[in-house]
């Protein structure tokens, strides 16, 4: 049987729940799953996961969990520090309601916001502070991780794809001929941008 090593592309399905909440699921890869949960979004395309063994795509305990694995399903429980982290009270922000105000916002607890590039969390509002908390919505949670191991990836044209799929950049078309594979953008891309792709590639 083949084993999974550092460095592999794999195909991956889970679904990931909170051990402290009642097992409720957050996540999932598995259209059944999303809707047996009522989490299921028209806007989410649930497929496999295709990632990079070993290169940060999973969780740190999930991405180590998968190495030297068989194909196959199991189950993961990870501690905090394995999964999205321990709460970090640096991460809690003291921030003027002025600041909010200038952005037409009314913070309530509760409300998701996003300053200077950084989604947070409004925890409480008392006269004019605002405390918002930028650490993980998932931080110091034990979290269970369902997956199955579908099969390791060798089409170069698959592992292109799924390396494209990270950078999130919209492609036509991918090609594997006599292999060499071409990638067409559906937009021209600045050398800025291209460059770490095509290193990545």
């Amino acid at each position: 049987m083949v084993n999974v090593k550092t460095g592999d592309f794999i195909e991956l399905d889970y679904t990931a729940k909170i051990k402290n909440k009642d097992n409720m699921v957050f996540d999932t890869t598995i259209e059944a799953d999303a809707k047996k949960h009522g989490i299921h979004s028209p806007k989410m395309t649930y497929k496999p996961l295709i990632i990079k063994v070993g290169q940060g795509q999973l969780v740190k305990g999930l991405d180590e969990f998968v190495v030297d694995k068989e194909l196959g399903t199991y189950t993961v429980e990870l501690e905090p520090e394995q999964a999205f982290g321990k709460k970090n009270a640096k991460l809690l922000r003291l921030i003027s309601i002025k600041e909010f105000h200038k952005n037409q916002i009314q913070p309530v607890p509760g409300l998701e916001v996003d300053l200077d590039g950084y989604r947070g969390i409004v925890r409480t509002v008392n006269g004019g502070r605002v405390i918002v908390d930028f650490n993980h919505p998932l931080s110091s949670q034990d979290i269970i991780y369902d997956i199955t191991i579908k099969g390791i990836i060798d089409d170069p044209k698959l592992k292109v794809e799924a390396a494209l799929g990270l950078f999130k950049i919209p492609f036509d078309n991918v090609e594997n001929v006599d292999g060499k594979v071409s990638v067409t953008f559906k937009a021209k891309i600045p050398e800025e941008v291209s460059k770490p792709i095509i290193d990545e590639l």
